[in-house]
């Protein structure tokens, strides 16, 4: 199983260090173009279809992996109701989308939402095909897909941005990048419905699959109650500040946790079919992800301002304020999001979706107090709602395993003192520098310091751990 993860890992990290340099470019061109209001604007479009395709990816599908045989029918009564749900929900949105835009007081809300929302549809066709190159572990075809899929994406919105398109230049990238993965997903597969579903197929896909949908929308009303909030009183401005310090956020989250989600829920499944003891790999895996989420998003946090004032300039320096508090946040959550692979994989989710819905009630109510203080104030209050509810979260999982909380913190401790290490290093070369040599060097050279700083701390915190990963490499090679 350590051979197929690190494989596996390895062909994610990879599609996934594509799609984010591809990501950053396209996102920080993009927005240097258009603006700060009109990516304010559109993301308050895309508040709403994220709803939609958080309701379709990886949610009834994740039966399919956890599942230890996959019976007659289940993958045609899958698809048949994706694509229900998928048709329900654009239809809705389409249906109440001026009633969106007169929320915001936006009304070219209302057209980008029309347009945007066929994305959750080519979601729908691809989910059973992409959840069988899951199963099967062929995570070198997925991540071609990712890859390919996020480049055709990028061309058409750099292509569009450039040609003045403005806003529409993103719902053009969600578009593409969504169509392209769906196709190369059913080729790949080789997999089409063979008859219509009957009754008993749709009802295969009870259990796991509400329960996730229940648990993404958990998850979106999270990360998207910023977003509204700002947007029903601070107006198009702070949404996008915040959507832009948000979205670099999530970029590095895609490449330090989706790799290892992605693979993990796959691996844990597989393990428990042949053996039931996964409790180790947990562990082993979570401080993987502690590792890399803490150090990438300490390194995020302290280069924040000089990197957002060189990349689209000081038009965006409030979203450079917010981000190193964002940063937190998404390091909390690179460890939760290990935490769900695991019950997923379990099928084991009901007590981690009560979990879910503590956190989004308490941040509807954190949010909600501090929206009318502005943007740095939602950005806290969003970061402490991840704090908050980390341990409920956490002890979901570990309790599962009957893993005590001593044991799990031993396995956190050297990837905190290593990423706080190097981001006081990177801080007081910072201090001592200054800004007398430009914003530019003061951004590379933090980075060479905090590289510098990594390598020389991993011996000392954690010894041993360059050693066994070699020899992981070496025996999978």
């Amino acid at each position: 199983m350590n051979g197929h993860f690190s494989r596996n890992v390895a062909w994610i990290t990879g599609s996934s260090l594509v799609e984010n340099l591809t990501g950053i470019f396209v996102f920080v061109l993009v927005a240097r173009i258009i603006g700060a209001e009109a990516f304010g604007i559109v993301m308050m479009a895309f508040a709403f279809v994220f709803i939609g395709e958080v309701l379709v990816r990886d949610t009834v599908t994740e039966a399919i992996i956890a599942r230890d045989t996959i019976e007659d029918g289940r993958l045609e009564g899958t698809f048949a109701v994706l694509m229900m749900l998928s048709l329900g929900i654009v239809a809705l949105l389409i249906l109440f989308s001026p009633a969106i835009a007169a929320l915001y007081g936006q009304p070219e809300v209302a057209s980008l939402l029309v347009v945007a929302s066929p994305s959750i549809l080519f979601l729908g066709a691809g989910g059973v095909s992409s959840a069988i190159l899951r199963r099967n572990l062929d995570f070198r075809t997925v991540a071609i897909r990712d890859a390919l899929a996020v480049v055709a994406g990028g061309a058409v919105c750099i292509a569009m941005a450039v040609g003045g398109f403005g806003a529409w230049s993103l719902i053009a990238q969600r578009l593409v990048q969504l169509s392209v993965s769906a196709v190369i997903s059913v080729v790949a597969a080789g997999w089409l419905p063979k008859r219509f579903p009957t009754r008993a197929d749709l009802l295969l896909v009870r259990g796991l699959g509400p329960n996730t949908i229940i648990l993404r929308i958990s998850s979106l009303v999270i990360a998207q109650t910023p977003t509204i909030a700002l947007g029903l009183t601070a107006g198009p401005v702070a949404v996008g500040l915040y959507s832009f310090a948000f979205r670099l956020v999530e970029l590095l989250t895609t490449f330090v946790s989706f790799p290892l989600k992605g693979v993990a829920q796959s691996s844990f499944a597989e393990l428990r079919r042949h053996t039931g003891d996964t409790a180790r790999f947990l562990l082993d895996v979570s401080q993987i992800a502690a590792l890399i989420a803490f150090t990438a998003f300490a390194g995020l946090a302290v280069v924040a301002i000089p990197g957002v004032l060189l990349s689209v300039g000081p038009d965006w320096d409030g979203a450079g304020k917010i981000l190193p508090w964002l940063c937190l946040m998404g390091a909390v959550n690179a460890l939760v999001a290990i935490h769900e692979a695991y019950l997923l994989a379990y099928g084991k989710i009901s007590r981690f979706l009560i979990a879910a819905g503590i956190e989004v009630a308490v941040g509807i109510v954190l949010v909600g107090l501090a929206a009318p203080f502005g943007l740095l104030a939602v950005s806290v209050a969003a970061t402490v709602r991840a704090v908050v509810a980390f341990p409920i979260r956490s002890n979901v999982a570990l309790a599962t395993e009957a893993i005590g909380w001593k044991r799990y913190l031993a396995k956190l401790v050297a990837p905190l003192l290593i990423s706080v290490g190097m981001a006081l290093v990177v801080l007081v070369w910072q201090r001592l520098i200054g800004v007398t040599m430009g914003v530019t060097f003061l951004f590379l050279s933090s980075i060479l310091v905090g590289g510098l700083t990594f390598f020389a701390l991993m011996p000392v915190a954690m010894p041993g751990s360059i050693t066994k990963a070699l020899r992981m490499i070496r025996r999978e090679a």
